[in-house]
């Protein structure tokens, strides 16, 4: 018997739409080598409007991930190294931390701490930071080009 529809949407984990136009720009960054990128040719390629995906990867070049030059020679470039950008390290910068272990269910019966199934829910958030904290834009990189190379 099914009491309701509180499902999660998608899985354990909804990474906002910023954070994945983001980590996917900068996978295409990374893969033009240091060349200045421009935004409508990353748009382009995701597709995205290349003025919501400039607005997105600003706050980047403020904090000195990448480099923005304006102009018809303009574009972005990486200012870090691609493997020492995580997907983790972009859902902190646009997003926050992850949530906090806690109760999973909609209606609780559990009145004090030691719940087994509170304990399971950190340890699954506790083991997705860590996954997510491997993914790096170096990897994202090499998946669009194994990508792009099979679209050739």
């Amino acid at each position: 018997m099914r009491l309701g529809n509180n499902y999660m949407s998608e899985g354990l984990l909804n990474i906002s739409e910023r954070v994945n136009l983001a980590f996917h720009a900068l996978g295409i960054i990374a893969a033009c080598n240091g060349d200045l990128v421009p935004v409508g040719q990353i748009a382009k390629a995701m597709p995205v409007s290349a003025l919501y995906l400039a607005k997105v990867l600003q706050p980047l070049a403020r904090k000195r991930i990448v480099v923005s030059k304006r102009g018809p020679t303009g574009g972005y470039a990486l200012l870090k190294k691609p493997e020492d950008i995580s997907l983790y390290d972009l859902i902190l910068f646009y997003d926050g931390a992850l949530p906090k272990g806690g109760c999973i269910f909609a209606h609780r019966f559990c009145t004090g701490g030691g719940c087994i199934v509170q304990k399971l829910n950190a340890d699954v958030r506790a083991e997705m930071e860590r996954e997510l904290r491997k993914i790096t834009v170096r990897k994202i990189k090499i998946d669009l080009l194994r990508r792009a190379d099979r679209h050739l």
